[in-house]
């Protein structure tokens, strides 16, 4: 009997135990699954499923780059093959003098657009001085031998056609003026006029750009001239003469059928101090030979004899 209550205490106390342990249990699955609900579930599935995915398509890049390495790999073996061919061997210092010549020629080209400037700045500065020389001479032929009271001077003038230094011109007009008016020449001077003005401009070109080729010829300079500028123009030649007669190469050949063009030549040659007077002069004509052909005659008539 006492063995039996015995027994019956231990079992209840071994259930008791069962029963606390039962309820640690419980609780140990409620946390459990608490955290297993804390840790989302369908939604942890889905991270994992796209983790997954991630993985291999980051396993496909990597085979794919790897494939590519593989590729410049044998490209880079090939290239060093080629590089020990004849045609780029040295490559290296081919590329170091070629670098030299193409840096030497820059600067030279630098060089020469600087030289091409101050040149082009220089020969600017000489037309401009060479156009004030003329007009100069111009100025002074014209108050000589032009002896009407209409135009006071001619000038030359020029105006720039293109600014670009390759494709520079120039275009050139004559100017007269009276009083402080000026206006261009063409179309507004007689026959006469035109003739002076381009007697006086040969003239002023040859006295500024040919003091050492002195060979001056005029083809019948007194057309359209009256006998008061004829005889102003014949006063300048002989000036003109008269300042260069010392020089060795100097020669005048006016062609004239104006004989009174010539007598007032040589009286204006005459009244030059300090120089000779020409020994002759030439009178070309035309004669008939017997064979009924007409011949060219030339003749040297002495100055004194005209």
């Amino acid at each position: 009997m006492v063995n039996a209550k015995k027994k019956i205490i231990i079992d209840n106390l071994e259930l008791l135990k069962l029963q606390k342990k039962l309820t640690q249990l419980k609780e140990e699955i409620e946390s459990s699954q608490n955290e297993v609900d804390g840790m989302g579930g369908d939604d942890a599935r889905e991270k994992h499923e796209t983790s997954v995915s991630n993985i291999r398509h980051n396993q496909t890049k990597i085979e794919r780059y790897n494939g590519r390495v593989q590729g410049l790999t044998e490209q880079k073996r090939h290239l060093r093959r080629k590089l020990n061919e004849p045609e780029y061997k040295g490559v290296d210092e081919r590329q170091r003098k070629k670098m030299i010549e193409h840096e030497t020629t820059a600067i030279v080209v630098t060089d020469l657009d600087k030289y091409y400037d101050a040149l082009d700045k220089a020969l600017l500065r000489y037309h401009g001085m060479k156009i004030n020389d003329i007009n100069k001479i111009i100025r002074e032929l014209w108050t000589l031998t032009y002896k009407g009271e209409d135009i006071t001077n001619i000038e030359i003038q020029s105006g720039q056609e293109s600014s670009a230094r390759a494709n520079r011109s120039y275009n050139y007009r004559i100017v007269m003026s009276k009083g402080n008016t000026q206006m261009d020449m063409r179309g507004r001077c007689s026959a006469g006029q035109r003739v002076l003005a381009s007697i006086v401009i040969r003239l002023a070109l040859a006295e500024t750009f040919c003091l050492n080729c002195g060979v001056m010829a005029l083809d019948e300079p007194t057309t359209n001239l009256d006998f008061e500028n004829k005889r102003g123009l014949a006063i300048a030649l002989s000036q003109i003469i008269a300042q260069r007669a010392a020089q060795s190469n100097f020669q005048l050949v006016v062609i004239t059928h104006d004989e009174d063009f010539v007598s007032v030549m040589k009286q204006e040659l005459s009244s030059q101090t300090g120089f000779g007077m020409p020994e002759r002069y030439y009178q070309v004509s035309r004669e008939q030979s017997h064979d009924g052909h007409f011949y060219s005659k030339i003749c040297a008539v002495d100055w004194d004899d005209l």
